[in-house]
C-alpha cells in the first residue's frame, strides 16, 4: 500500500493485516471478528460496525455487579482478541435516581472509574 496526498506518494509498504480506514466492508468484516461477544453478556446489548452499547435496569446490588461483570468480560474479550480498548469514550447513562452505581475497567495498566 502506499498514500497519496496532493500529488505526493509514500513509498510502497506491505501490509500484512488490518482493513482499509473507511472501506465499504470495514463494518461488516468487524461485525464479524466480533461477533461471538453478545455470548458472554448478561444484560442488554446492541453492536454496530465499531460500537457497542449495553445495558440494564439496576435495582439491586446483583444488577449492579452483573453489569460490571459484563464490563469486565469485554474487558477480557479485547486482551484475548488484542482489540484495544479507549475507555476515555465510554458513557455512562443514568435515567432516574433512584441506585447509585459506579463501575470500572482497567485498560493497559490504567484504571478508570464509569459513574
Amino acid at each position: 500500500m502506499k498514500v497519496s496526498v496532493r500529488g505526493s506518494c509514500s513509498q510502497w509498504v506491505l501490509v500484512i493485516s488490518g482493513v482499509p480506514h473507511g472501506s465499504v466492508l470495514g463494518p461488516l468484516l468487524f461485525l464479524l471478528y466480533k461477533n461471538d461477544l453478545p455470548a458472554l453478556i448478561k444484560n442488554n446489548i446492541k453492536m454496530f460496525a465499531d460500537d457497542t452499547k449495553i445495558w440494564s435496569k439496576i435495582s439491586s446490588d446483583t444488577d449492579s455487579y452483573l453489569l460490571q461483570e459484563d464490563l469486565d468480560n469485554i474487558e477480557r474479550w479485547c486482551q484475548e482478541w488484542l482489540l484495544k480498548l479507549q475507555p476515555e469514550k465510554w458513557k455512562v447513562m443514568h435515567v432516574g435516581h433512584s441506585y447509585q452505581t459506579t463501575y470500572s475497567i482497567e485498560n493497559s495498566g490504567s484504571h478508570k472509574i464509569l459513574q
